[in-house]
Parts: C-alpha cells; sequence; structure tokens
C-alpha cells in the first residue's frame, strides 16, 4: 500500500471552483482505495484547502516553487548564448538537479540573496517528494501552450518523480494543443513513461498523447472528474432559469467585447423565454474573474448573489435552476452537463475550442458552440440559446447517461492503480 501520496492539483489556490472539485474527488477516491495512506496537496493557501480537503497534508507550494528553480539556475542567460554551449549548460543544470541537490539548492539560496527574494529551502519539498510512495496529478488544463510557463515546471517535476522510481499516474487531463517547442520536447520525454494518463476527452488529447509515444494501453478516457460532484447534485426536474458564466482571460482570447457582444442576446433570451439570469461564476482569482466579468453582463440586474459562491456545491446549485447554461469557462460546461442540462460554449481560442469540442464529444447532442473568432451575429447567439431550451427536455436523460459513463469510467481508471501496489496491500 502506498503510504504516502503527493497530489498535485489543478491550481494552488483553491479559487477555482472547477480545479477544487476534481481535487476533492480524487483526493475522495484515492482515499476510499488507501484510507491509511498520507495524502499530502501541493497548496499556496492552507486555510483554503483545509476547508475542501480537511484530512490532508498542506505541502507548501512556495517551497515547490522554490526547488523547481533550480532546474534553471542561469535561466535566461541561456537563451542569449550559442546553441551549443546553451544546451551544455542546460544538461548541466539538469544533472545537478537531479543528482547533486545540495549543489542545485546552494544555487538557489545564492540567487535568492543576490535577487533579495527570500525563499523557503529548496530541499524541504524535495524531501517531501522523495519519501511519497505515489505522485498524482489531479484534474488539470495545464498541458498545452496557453499554459507552457506552467507545465513545464509540472513536467520537470514528474521527471524527478520517475527517475527516483516513483510511481507517477495522471487523472482527469485537458492535454493539448501543443505546439510549444520545449513543452513539445518535455512531454515526449516524460508522459509516455508515466503509468496512467486519464483523459477528459478523447477527441484531441487521445492522438496527441500517442503522437508524443504514450502507449494506448496507458491512456483512458475517463472524463472530468469533477462530473462525479456535479452529478451528485442534479435535480429531479429542469429549472427554467439561463445561467451565465462569462471568462475573460487572455488564455481564453477574451476581453471587454465578449461583454458587448453577449448582454443584448441574453436579455432578449430572457424576454423571449420568460426567464432569468442565474450568474455561474466558476473562477473567483482576481486576474480573470468570474464575478467581474458576469457583473458586467448583468449590469441591469440585481447581481449581488455573485459574491456568496464559496465552494463546487454553490455552483452546481445554481445551474441545478437551470434549462440551459451559457459558459465561457469549461467548468461551467461540465457543471451543467453533468447534471443533464445543455449548454452554449463561448469559444474565442485554440485552447477552448478543444475543451468544448471535448465536451460536445463526451456529452453528445448537449453541447453548441459559438465561435468568436469569426462574426458572431446577435441573431446566431440568440438562435443558440432558443435551440439548447428546446432540446433540454429530449436530451436530458442522454445527458445523464452520459455522465454516469464517464463517472464509471473514472472509477476503473483509478482503481488500475491498485495494480502498482502488491494485491494484499490494499484488501
Amino acid at each position: 500500500m502506498p503510504s504516502k501520496i503527493l497530489v498535485e492539483p489543478g491550481s494552488y489556490a483553491c479559487l477555482n471552483m472547477g480545479d477544487v472539485a476534481m481535487m476533492q474527488v480524487a483526493v475522495t477516491r484515492l482515499r476510499d482505495m488507501w484510507p491509511k495512506a498520507e495524502i499530502g496537496v501541493v497548496t499556496g493557501h492552507t486555510d483554503r484547502l483545509a476547508r475542501f480537503c480537511p484530512a490532508v497534508t498542506p505541502i507548501s507550494m512556495e517551497a515547490r516553487n522554490a526547488w523547481l528553480s533550480g532546474r534553471y539556475l542561469i535561466g535566461g542567460l541561456r537563451q542569449k548564448l550559442p546553441n551549443g554551449i546553451s544546451a551544455t549548460l542546460q544538461n548541466l543544470e539538469s544533472h545537478l538537479w537531479l543528482q547533486h541537490p545540495k549543489l542545485s539548492n546552494l544555487g538557489v539560496r545564492l540567487k535568492a540573496n543576490i535577487l533579495r527574494r527570500p525563499a523557503p529551502s529548496p530541499s524541504s519539498f524535495r524531501k517531501k517528494l522523495a519519501e511519497s510512495s505515489l505522485l498524482v496529478v489531479s484534474g488539470t488544463g495545464r498541458l498545452n501552450d496557453a499554459f507552457a510557463d506552467s507545465a513545464c515546471p509540472l513536467l520537470d517535476e514528474l521527471e524527478f518523480a520517475l527517475h527516483a522510481g516513483i510511481p507517477v499516474i495522471a487523472f482527469g487531463q485537458g492535454v493539448g494543443p501543443i505546439t510549444d517547442p520545449e513543452l513539445l520536447k518535455k512531454a515526449r520525454t516524460v508522459l509516455p513513461r508515466l503509468k496512467l494518463i486519464g483523459l477528459r476527452e478523447g477527441r484531441m488529447g487521445l492522438p496527441l498523447l500517442e503522437s508524443l509515444g504514450v502507449p494506448r494501453n496507458n491512456i483512458y478516457i475517463t472524463g472530468d472528474d469533477a462530473i462525479e460532484l456535479a452529478f451528485q447534485s442534479r435535480p429531479s426536474f429542469l429549472g427554467n432559469a439561463i445561467g451565465i458564466n462569462l471568462r475573460l482571460a487572455g488564455y481564453a482570447g477574451t476581453g471587454s467585447e465578449m461583454v458587448v457582444a453577449m448582454r443584448e442576446p441574453l436579455q432578449h433570451a430572457v424576454q423571449t423565454l420568460n426567464s432569468f439570469l442565474v450568474p455561474i461564476p466558476i473562477s473567483l482569482h482576481s486576474a480573470d474573474s468570474d464575478v467581474d466579468s458576469i457583473g458586467r453582463i448583468m449590469s441591469t440586474q440585481n447581481n449581488s448573489a455573485l459574491a456568496t459562491v464559496e465552494c463546487p456545491e454553490d455552483v452546481t446549485r445554481r445551474i441545478g435552476d437551470c434549462r440551459v447554461v451559457v459558459t465561457g469557462s469549461y467548468h461551467g460546461g461540465v457543471f451543467a452537463l453533468a447534471q443533464g442540462i445543455p449548454v452554449v460554449g463561448l469559444v474565442n481560442s485554440p485552447y477552448y475550442e478543444q475543451k468544448f469540442l471535448g465536451l460536445q464529444e463526451q456529452f453528445p447532442g448537449g453541447c453548441r458552440i459559438l465561435d468568436f473568432r469569426r462574426s458572431i451575429t446577435a441573431i446566431e447567439i440568440q438562435n443558440a440559446i432558443q435551440q439548447a431550451w428546446e432540446s433540454a427536455a429530449q436530451v436530458r436523460e442522454s445527458l445523464l447517461r452520459a455522465a454516469a459513463h464517464q463517472i464509471d469510467c473514472g472509477h476503473a481508471a483509478y482503481k488500475k492503480v491498485r495494480e502498482l501496489f502488491p494485491t494484499e496491500s490494499w484488501q
């Protein structure tokens, strides 16, 4: 039995309700399999983690980042050097980081002192990871070009674990698109060595992983781990509201123009369908706060309820009052579809196109996509909402069946992890 399990969550702040839901489901499933194991979760906010997963051990994100910084001590200087010298230095950095941690840690501390940026001891996280029996990457959408700056360090962490003989598992992963040369190189080096990768969708993630050399037998199409949490909250009948989520962020390719484009069609839909808008915030981060963006689009209505979202269950309960959800957030779509409610997905980047195309495949008939990279008219938006509204009763049962199937696939993939350890250790 794994005595210590380290979990890398989708995000460290516990401010994205989709990431929190995936983390909660992952921890629950691992705990069900190994109730005596110590489960540690990397976090930047111990108090929030304790609220969502009270029985886990917090592992410092700051210590993790300090340790990972030793992988690139020279940093941007390498880019200014000739390719041959740069490659040699990169190999030296990697060797020191993997084989001579004391020297690497010394370099981290010296660099922090020179830059006057105090950092935790890099050795504390390295020790936690080295002591782990299993490393689990909980659901995340990091392995793509939009988050290459975050994905590359994650793959470095996985490489270290694999080098140390620690089994690595990834669940609920959204993978791609990947064209960034460094990310591609790391993905080809690391991902084929993982024991198991659970994918949210197979339409684009599966062929990408296979092209990177990941054995097909190690890939499972499970859907998103958060489906289970939302499915458990499903209402017994359709509501009458239109749920709205708007994600304004650079990685989504969206800005203020989305607010302008959506406001009038939404108000028209409310009047035509005798409905009302329900805010569905997923991200509570200040940088890409759904609360702020939804508030802008609902400026003519009382949006005081926006501030009351504190956990994934708050979001799923709101969605349960809806007949349709219009969303720029992937997890706004996941939470709705898992409750049998059709969605209209708002897309303005390759990253979000892949997310919603994946949902469209996992939940047939439940996801309409509006691609704002071409000229979308108000009439098209209104029609998409109208069509989703009219189809809601017809598709509800098939969406719930699709959700139940993906939950079963998820549990089956988690159980495969048991094969990494002697049978008698978990019976």
